[in-house]
């Protein structure tokens, strides 16, 4: 042995080294060996993965992060939104209607019959004014509440086709309904006093009396149906049709569509005709890309047509509910048919995009 220290530390840590080298493989010592191997094994999986490995940890987070983000976020309604607008409409149209109705509002609550000739007394600027009342309603909304503005609000800038089918359906729609009252035996048409000519007259009426349908469908089609959306196409258009038809409630009283027939009926019968119409203003206005302007035309050629073919004296004998009821059964038909058997789908992609459009800063931004 060498007295030298710097030797027998060099040797001493060689016979340490040696030793430790010796016990990780002597193989009398099982349970210190397997805890060793144990452990290098997950020290070697845990610094140095396997390639195959890597690649499926990173595919499986990155999955699973790309699947988050890129699932959109689905569209809520704003309530306070949606309400605070029927409020205004409401307010408004009532305030408008109610000082025209007022000198006869006794009488409107107390009897059980709307009247037959109140409408025509209280003259245009009833109805009329009223239904410029849900645009002022929403320019308010856009302006001073929801803020979002209104360019691109009008839908102007669409293809021709829009625009001839809501003009054109309507006179072929009414005229089925026609024919259906008549062939059922609830009324007569004088055919011989419809031609080519009265057709067109009432076409060409429309497009002046679309500047006031544009009243209305600015604030039912145009700002608030965008907002009901994202509950599907059939509940929207249900609730938006009820509201719709509950804002007529003064001029339904004093006889609007319905003269001398039972009030509870009328608004009863009123409000379940548009809940049906409200499903084609939902489909011109979705298939259009939002176009107020396309749904107002549809509105006013409706009006036309259905003022002039279902009323005396071009439709005689009639219940005045009849063609109504023959029109709101056709279109529940049709919605069961489209949803039930062509499965179109109750859900509108990116309902916000009618809310918020597109705009290119441009002079287009306001009738695009």
């Amino acid at each position: 042995m060498s007295n030298d220290p710097e030797r027998r530390t060099r040797t001493y840590d060689e016979k340490t080294a040696t030793d430790s080298a010796d016990g990780d493989t002597r193989p009398s010592n099982p349970r210190t060996a397997s805890a060793l191997a144990g452990e290098r094994q997950r020290s070697s999986s845990t610094a140095t993965p396997e390639k195959g490995e890597t690649q499926m940890t990173s595919t499986t987070i990155g999955d699973t992060a790309g699947t988050e983000a890129q699932a959109p976020g689905r569209a809520r309604v704003s309530w306070k939104e949606v309400i605070l607008f029927v409020v205004l409409a409401y307010g408004l149209a009532w305030a408008w209607s109610g000082f025209f109705l007022f000198p006869y509002l006794g009488d409107l609550l107390t009897r059980s019959t709307t009247p037959a000739d109140m409408v025509e007394r209280l003259g245009p600027a009833a109805t009329l004014g009223t239904m410029l009342t849900p645009m002022i309603a929403a320019l308010i909304m856009r302006v001073f509440l929801s803020k979002e503005g209104v360019k691109g609000t009008l839908g102007l800038l669409r293809s021709p086709k829009y625009y001839l089918a809501a003009l054109l359906l309507p006179a072929a729609f009414v005229t089925a309904v026609v024919l259906i009252v008549q062939a059922l035996g609830l009324g007569e048409f004088r055919w011989s006093e419809t031609n080519w000519f009265v057709y067109l007259m009432l076409l060409v009426i429309a497009l002046p009396v679309t500047l006031f349908t544009l009243g209305e469908e600015y604030g039912w089609r145009g700002y608030l149906l965008p907002r009901l959306l994202p509950l599907g196409e059939i509940r929207a258009s249900v609730l938006l049709g009820v509201i719709w038809g509950l804002w007529h409630l003064p001029l339904i009283m004093a006889g609007l569509n319905y003269p001398g027939v039972n009030v509870w009926l009328a608004i009863i019968i009123f409000t379940f005709v548009t809940v049906a119409l409200s499903f084609t203003y939902t489909w011109f206005y979705v298939a259009s890309s939002g176009s107020v302007l396309v749904a107002a035309v549809f509105h006013a050629s409706t009006n036309q047509f259905s003022d002039t073919f279902w009323v005396p004296p071009l439709l005689s004998g009639a219940n005045p509910f009849a063609p109504s009821l023959v029109c709101a059964v056709l279109i529940v038909g049709l919605v069961v048919v489209l949803y039930r058997v062509f499965r179109r789908s109750v859900h509108v992609k990116d309902p916000e995009r009618f809310i918020h459009p597109k705009l290119d800063g441009t002079w287009r931004d306001w009738v695009r």
